[in-house]
């Protein structure tokens, strides 16, 4: 239990990241998403939600990359 409390305070600032890109793809999905047809980005709640966790993942770890080496400077 320990560890995964120092994982989580490690990395909190990158989950709440991903976790704001889930929200922001399900509400792509549900205002334009389209349920036909052949564009795989719309069509499916998981791939948008998908997407949006692994954009807002990647994103945050290059925030928190960018504050540290400003810290360190």
């Amino acid at each position: 239990m320990k560890r995964v409390a120092t994982f989580f305070k490690k990395n909190l600032f990158v989950l709440i990241f991903v976790f704001s890109g889930i929200v922001i793809g399900y509400i792509y999905w549900f205002n334009w998403g389209m349920y036909y047809g052949t564009l795989p980005l719309s069509s499916e709640c998981w791939v948008n939600c998908t997407y949006g966790g692994l954009f807002g993942g990647f994103v945050g770890t290059r925030t928190r990359l960018f504050h540290q080496q400003q810290t360190l400077r």
